[in-house]
């Protein structure tokens, strides 16, 4: 069951608004709104009333299901400009899906020069991979390297972790990358990899 968070952002992206549109409509911070729809925050009834207003619902509606068709839209600005903490030295991969529980997520995926970075382990799960700029070296076990080149795709099953690398010592990969949503993507030492939002 989604949380008020989940809810609150799926609100917002329903009704096609910004965070900043939010926050100077509804009189509160940006760091906040972004605090409390991912449930980092708890958020007082005023402010509860404050966002119903802006949203032009009821209270209850909020915590309803939102059933009717949705679109999440990410513009080619906010994917040319996404940049996480520690991209140059490691995978990064932002979130191109809501975080709902859906069975699929989608990610745009940075992966540093093979000198610098370590390789994605994919576990449990399908993936489907679109390589959008560089060379992606997919090792699968008990199996010769695959190389995919700017332009091609991979359709991966994986139970025993099949690795992820960048074979370049100079360019890095992008890659488009939908997961369903079992697929665990972790480092070499066996922890998850964070997924970072793009800048509404």
């Amino acid at each position: 069951m989604a949380t008020l968070g989940q809810k609150l952002r799926e609100l917002r992206h329903h009704k096609g608004y910004k965070l900043n549109e939010v926050a100077e409509g509804a009189d509160l911070s940006i760091s906040f709104i972004s605090l409390i729809e991912r449930d980092k925050a708890s958020i007082s009834v005023e402010n509860l009333h404050k966002l119903a207003n802006f949203y032009n619902v009821r209270l209850f509606q909020i915590f309803q299901d939102i059933e009717e068709e949705d679109a999440f839209i990410m513009t080619s600005n906010q994917l040319s400009e996404a940049n996480a903490p520690g991209m140059a030295t490691k995978p990064t991969f932002f979130l191109l899906s809501p975080e709902e529980n859906l069975t699929v997520r989608a990610f745009l995926v940075h992966i540093p020069p093979a000198s610098q970075q370590e390789d994605i382990r994919l576990q449990k799960g399908e993936t489907i991979i679109y390589v959008k700029q560089g060379d992606l070296e997919i090792n699968l076990p008990n199996k010769k390297p695959l190389h995919l080149t700017a332009g091609d795709t991979a359709h991966l099953t994986s139970y025993k972790g099949t690795l992820l690398r960048n074979p370049s010592d100079e360019a890095p990969v992008k890659l488009l990358m939908v997961a369903s949503s079992t697929t665990q993507q972790l480092d070499k030492m066996g922890d998850f990899f964070h997924f970072h939002e793009i800048a509404d």
